[in-house]
């Protein structure tokens, strides 16, 4: 998925920026999203304009994506990112 379109799908789900949406609602396998969100990571320009949440030890319910070794669950978009998509 581009990022345009990720970007849209966030907005479509959340309905505004700073929000947490689960990875799960991009609508993807949990392959392709790890493989975006690892080149987002890899992208500073990219990077910058967002936040990944880790999951809480408590919450089993969420499925879980590996991301440079680390478990994340949800993705929070900076308003900000607009710059990168202009």
């Amino acid at each position: 998925m581009e990022l345009r379109a990720a970007v849209e799908r966030y907005l479509e789900v959340v309905k505004e920026f700073h929000r947490p949406m689960l990875l799960s609602q991009f609508g993807l396998s949990k392959e392709e999203v790890e493989a975006m969100i690892s080149s987002w990571e890899e992208d500073y320009q990219v990077h910058r304009h967002l936040e990944l949440i880790s999951v809480s030890a408590t919450d089993t319910s969420k499925i879980v994506y590996q991301v440079g070794g680390i478990p994340y669950t949800a993705i929070v978009f900076r308003e900000s990112i607009r710059h990168v998509l202009s």
